[in-house]
């Protein structure tokens, strides 16, 4: 990132001590992107080529008007400013989640679609961004897209929840109730349209939250039950079909999956939240998949949920919430060594909300959203530090 975008920020630990591994004697230091103005929550960041990075979210009405799609670029070439970039004009709501193959082929998808319509998910060509939808199954009443993975420009994976109809029953003041349940969903795209995939059901109640893959023949996608099946989900794809694996270790009365990163089809991490008991607020939680077995791994006690994780050359890192809730929290594991990476702590009037995290280049970048006191919504951010 260039010079004139960033301010720098000392980097902070939480003020509670962890009571895992020791965290690096040296943090590196973190530098906040400077990012034109506006109520907006980022969801991503991505470098559709080696000279630019996007950065996607949604823009937060003030007044009584929906949800907005808002991507920011900036040319890493030089040290100017970010700039706003256009989407497709008859794309509404929010974008989730952002993925590129080339300059010539990347993909947002995103906010939520009502009974008989489908997800809104674009593309871009080089010159544009289009609408593609993707059409959800029978009896949806409604879902979305929270995760995306692009092989290839035929071969772009996507996932996220429905709303099923089990049935309509007649009230008797006239209304109508409705009886419904939430399944995962995966949508994959061919290289002309978007199709659903079909899944295994793991649980009456469950959805995907996040979805990588390594390569044609290895995709993963995780999430978590809802309601008496509070327990993590996590389905593999082997070219063939769609398989639910066997529930990782979490280690507490409660676990979901957020967030995966496929390396290779021996070496998966997924990221989450686990809770200890019921009065936890919750801690990180942290899988690693070997080609033959789950292997829990010991974060900081500081540590809360996770919900985002990307590769390094050594691993990953991670982001989600300090377990005291007070501000972000930021970790790399390496082999079985967990440490902190010294998220900033939370400035007089600021209190910020990071929420996914992306490695290029050695560069790693944050993004989420942040309140300040003189704002009156939420404004984006997005955070860098080099490993």
């Amino acid at each position: 990132m260039g010079a004139a975008s960033v301010l720098v920020i000392g980097a902070g630990l939480p003020a509670t001590a962890a009571a895992g591994p020791v965290p690096d004697a040296a943090p590196p230091q973190w530098e906040q992107v400077k990012l034109p103005s506006g109520n907006a929550v980022l969801s991503g960041t991505v470098k559709p080529d080696a000279r630019t990075t996007w950065a996607a979210g949604f823009r937060v009405p003030q007044d009584d008007g929906g949800l907005s799609p808002v991507l920011y670029t900036h040319d890493d070439r030089s040290s100017g400013p970010w700039k706003e970039m256009s989407t497709a004009s008859d794309f509404t709501g929010r974008i989730n989640a952002l993925a590129a193959t080339s300059a010539r082929d990347a993909w947002l998808v995103g906010d939520v679609a009502w009974e008989g319509e489908p997800v809104m998910a674009q593309h871009w060509d080089g010159r544009s961004w289009r609408v593609k939808p993707a059409p959800m199954p029978a009896n949806t009443l409604g879902g979305g897209l929270l995760g995306v993975a692009a092989v290839s420009a035929s071969n772009v994976w996507a996932a996220g929840w429905s709303q099923v109809l089990d049935k309509r029953i007649p009230d008797p003041d006239g209304g109508t109730e409705i009886v419904d349940h939430n399944e995962g969903l995966v949508q994959h795209w061919d290289g002309h349209a978007w199709k659903p995939s079909k899944l295994p059901q793991p649980y009456a109640n469950w959805g995907l939250n996040a979805i990588s893959a390594s390569g044609p023949k290895d995709v993963w996608a995780v999430g978590s039950g809802y309601g008496d099946d509070d327990q993590p989900v996590v389905l593999h794809f082997d070219g063939r079909s769609w398989t639910a694996m066997p529930t990782p270790p979490y280690g507490g009365v409660y676990g979901e999956f957020n967030d995966v990163v496929a390396k290779g089809p021996r070496d998966v991490w997924v990221v989450g939240r686990t809770l200890l008991d019921d009065k936890d607020r919750g801690h990180a939680l942290i899988v690693h998949w070997d080609g033959h077995k789950w292997t829990r791994m010991d974060a900081p006690g500081d540590a809360g949920g996770l919900s985002g994780v990307a590769a390094t050359r050594a691993g990953i890192v991670a982001v989600g919430r300090a377990a005291n809730d007070d501000g972000g929290y930021a970790l790399r594991a390496s082999g079985t060594r967990v440490t902190s990476l010294g998220f900033p702590a939370n400035a007089d009037g600021m209190s910020d909300s990071p929420w996914k995290i992306s490695v290029t280049g050695g560069v790693v970048s944050i993004s989420g959203s942040a309140r300040y006191v003189s704002e009156q919504g939420p404004q984006p951010l997005l955070l860098t530090t080099r490993l």
